[in-house]
């Protein structure tokens, strides 16, 4: 992959697009347990519009509720991702470069945040709503 374009168009070709607009493409995913969880894909550029990268996002409770140490603590020993804030919500998130990406690297990180962001909504909030 090399642009924004190409990962657009293997995500529409291997996956069920719930929304997009030019700069990101919502994703649900059912996570087993009647349990779904809704992954955001960011178009973000650096240097200028000169490197592409996306970001994988996904929320997993609201900033006023969620005990953010404790969060913090359960995030402590993930391998890629990290929290983020995005309006109300906590989220959890990771970015990776689009020149050169292998499918691997984006299909990996794709898999850890959704399960990540899952797991840590049941866990600090027992409830199913993003």
């Amino acid at each position: 992959m090399a642009t924004w374009a190409n990962l657009a168009t293997y995500v529409r070709s291997n996956y069920k697009i719930s929304d997009e607009r030019h700069d990101m493409i919502k994703l649900v995913f059912e996570t087993g347990n009647l349990r779904s969880q809704v992954v955001l894909l960011w178009h973000v550029t650096l240097a200028d519009g000169a490197e592409e990268w996306v970001q994988i996002e996904s929320s997993f409770g609201e900033l006023n509720s969620v005990n953010l140490v404790q969060a913090l603590r359960e995030v402590g020993d993930t391998v890629c991702g990290g929290m983020s804030v995005l309006g109300d919500l906590v989220t959890f998130r990771h970015s990776v470069p689009l020149l050169n990406l292998n499918i691997n690297e984006f299909e990996r990180p794709l898999a850890l945040v959704t399960s990540t962001a899952d797991r840590l909504e049941q866990l600090l909030t027992g409830a199913d709503r993003f």
